[in-house]
């Protein structure tokens, strides 16, 4: 057994695209390694910005035997009455390359067969891994690649050098014009000079003595506690937000922490722009005192060397005070303005260029939170309060600060609406308009927020499918899934019983009426139809619920994430007690005779039997049963209401034959059969649910 090593050297490659290599690597190379028959130990990803490289320990000499097992003829018809081999068994062996004695048996369910076996020897592991090794940093994909030179090889960054190594030996394979050798090389501007590698065992030993951190994980501890430390000496303490730790970590092979300072009078900018300038901008860590108050400093994550930190120190600081000395400029310009008097601003900027201005998404808006309201019986100060958000939502759009910290769309609104006189409640929706941004991120804690959050991505969709942007495989330029999942997890977050379809289709209506040749099809709903419902099924069933409860659940309530998870929570407890494998199997004894069927009305002087008379009787309590549980949203006492059905079905499918020689007869039991199936189409599509 030998440990193998592969190491990419590249330019410095994006922090994104080394975590996103990370990720791929640890999928991929086990398969590899499967596929050529070579068992495996741990394996290791470790990522700086110049390298990607992989640890495989327990790597064998050569690979697993090839075995083929290909089956013949059964031994009844491979030996005649006489004992002897059969033409068929002598073909069967011949076809193989085997005498028939050199075949095995099999013994099968259906007796004993001829087995032939073939094993084919290992190759050596030096001569599988190349094609492994190559076929891996070939099959990485990024979101923006690159070429250079003159080859066609495409990457998120140049590769520079290729290390490979099992034990001792170099395993040699080619890619983008390069040969892998046992050659590395250490920290851009503090090692110099090529440095060789004799086994894995010393390769991060070496690396850092050439001042590399080849373990990401490592040198994100370094960071966390080289930040804290300089900030416990200093009295502060570190504000590490984890998308800022995590960029840095991909940002230094051998990190140094420097505290560097900025003048007091910048702390008189809001926090949220002081923290955006140094983190989103400068990668940046701020800090607070004691109190957690902001301080007139920050830390910043270096790769230079260590013994020039004061200089290292002044030159980040010099960098930032010229990014807080614009932001201080902005700040006190747009102060010189309320919100509200921006409003006519918002003609001047282009929402798309087929759909007008901000001025009239704002005014969209506007309609849109109204008629939320209206469905949710909200009046007075709330309606009110999200009315007046909704038609400041869009313009700090038009304030110097959104222009140069694009970023801080709605938290800038938020702000300036608080000190310009607005109140609190309208100011806090503002801010609430984009969230959640991302997977993970915070939702609208507001009621206020929330209603125009969900109108802000209604017309979103409504714009986009309307125009035909449908989102196709991992493209999705206009982050149409993150607009439905986050209608999906405000909605469930604040229990809000609104129709996701009826919102887009609001939006869609009043974006119609505005007469830009906007022209909501058919074909647009349908799209969006199959879209949202895709959304909810992929957030259902990661959420836990079996696929088919959850696609008998969304058949009835794809827009209504609320009604779904109440539908499906239904489901869920009626299987776990019985209860709907019960109603599964009156359900589907009714529907798989009356399926596409021509019914109609019951004809009660036609029911003969007392078992067809009785579930007559029983469906009529049940239909009124039914009427109450759904006009109640109740779908767990729909459910227990179709209860008294399973016994009188049973009785009937004893005792009667529906498919009578009297046409007149069939149809009405036929009519029946239908009438119950429709009473359990109502609380979910049973058709879809199975058992396993």
């Amino acid at each position: 057994m030998a440990e193998l090593l592969l190491e990419i050297g590249t330019e410095e490659l994006p922090a994104s695209a080394s975590y996103s290599a990370v990720a791929q690597i640890e999928a991929a190379l086990p398969a590899l390694l499967e596929r050529a028959r070579l068992s495996f130990g741990p394996l290791r990803v470790l990522a700086t910005p110049r390298r990607l490289a992989v640890f495989v320990g327990d790597i064998p000499e050569s690979a697993e035997p090839e075995v083929v097992r290909r089956r013949g003829p059964s031994m009844s018809a491979a030996r005649g009455p006489d004992g002897e081999w059969t033409s068929a068994a002598v073909g069967f062996a011949r076809s193989q390359g085997v005498e028939p004695d050199a075949l095995e048996v099999e013994e099968t369910a259906k007796g004993p067969y001829l087995l032939a076996v073939t094993r084919t020897p290992g190759l050596d592991a030096m001569e599988v891994l190349p094609g492994v090794l190559s076929e891996l940093v070939s099959n990485l994909r990024f979101g923006r690649s690159m070429r250079w030179g003159d080859g066609e090889t495409r990457f998120s960054r140049p590769v520079r050098w290729l290390l490979a190594l099992l034990g001792e030996k170099v395993v040699g394979f080619e890619y983008g014009g390069l040969s892998s050798s046992n050659t590395t090389f250490g920290h851009r501007y503090l090692s110099q000079g090529p440095l060789r590698i004799l086994c894995p065992e010393e390769y991060e030993k070496v690396l850092s003595d050439a001042f590399v951190v080849v373990d990401h994980a490592t040198r994100r501890e370094a960071i966390t506690e080289s930040c804290r430390r300089v900030c416990e000496e200093a009295g502060m303490v570190p504000v590490l937000h984890q998308e800022v730790l995590d960029e840095v970590v991909m940002l230094v092979e051998w990190p140094g922490v420097v505290l560097g300072r900025f003048e007091e009078k910048y702390l008189e900018l809001p926090a949220e722009v002081l923290e955006h300038a140094m983190e989103a901008h400068q990668r940046y860590f701020p800090v607070r005192d004691a109190e957690g108050a902001l301080s007139a400093g920050f830390l910043a994550v270096h790769n230079g060397n260590p013994a020039f930190a004061d200089t290292i120190r002044t030159g980040h600081q010099r960098v930032l005070a010229a990014r807080l000395a614009d932001a201080r400029f902005f700040f006190t310009e747009d102060l010189k303005r309320a919100l509200a008097d921006r409003v006519k601003d918002l003609e001047h900027v282009v929402y798309q260029s087929e759909l007008g201005s901000m001025a009239e998404k704002s005014q969209r808006l506007v309609t849109l939170v109204a008629g939320e309201c209206d469905s949710l019986g909200l009046e007075g100060d709330v309606a009110e309060r999200v009315a007046r958000a909704a038609a400041l939502a869009k313009c700090d759009l038009v304030t110097h600060m959104v222009i140069e910290f694009t970023d801080l769309q709605g938290t800038v609104g938020s702000i300036y609406a608080r000190l310009t006189g607005e109140e609190p409640a309208v100011a806090a929706a503002i801010g609430e308009l984009y969230l959640p941004r991302r997977l993970g991120d915070a939702l609208p804690v507001t009621l206020e927020g929330a209603l125009l959050s969900l109108a802000e991505k209604a017309d979103n969709l409504a714009a986009s499918f309307g125009l035909g942007h449908v989102p196709t495989g991992s493209e999705d330029p206009y982050a149409l899934r993150r607009q439905a999942l986050g209608m999906t997890l405000i909605l469930l977050d604040r229990g809000l019983e609104l129709s996701a379809n009826e919102m887009v289709g609001a939006a869609a209506r009043a974006l119609q009426a505005e007469a830009h040749g906007f022209d909501w099809t058919q074909q647009a709903q349908g799209a969006f139809e199959e879209f949202f419902t895709g959304r909810e099924r992929v957030f259902f069933t990661d959420a836990g619920y079996r696929y088919d409860l959850v696609e008998a659940a969304l058949a009835r309530d794809w827009d209504r994430p609320v009604a779904a998870r109440r539908r499906l929570e239904a489901l869920v407890s009626a299987r776990e007690s019985g209860l709907l494998a019960r109603l599964y199997t009156a359900y589907e004894r009714c529907y798989n005779l009356s399926k596409g069927s021509e019914t109609g009305p019951v004809n009660a002087g036609l029911l003969s039997q007392d078992s067809e008379r009785t579930l007559f009787s029983v469906t009529a309590e049940v239909e009124e049963a039914m009427r109450t549980a759904v006009e109640g949203g109740d779908p767990a006492a729909a459910l227990q209401a179709l209860e008294p059905l399973c016994a009188p079905v049973d009785r009937l499918f004893d005792e009667v034959l529906i498919m009578d020689e009297d046409p007149a007869v069939r149809a009405n039991r036929l009519s029946l059969l239908k009438r119950v199936t429709a009473l359990f189409e109502v609380v979910a599509e049973f058709s879809r649910l199975t058992w396993d």
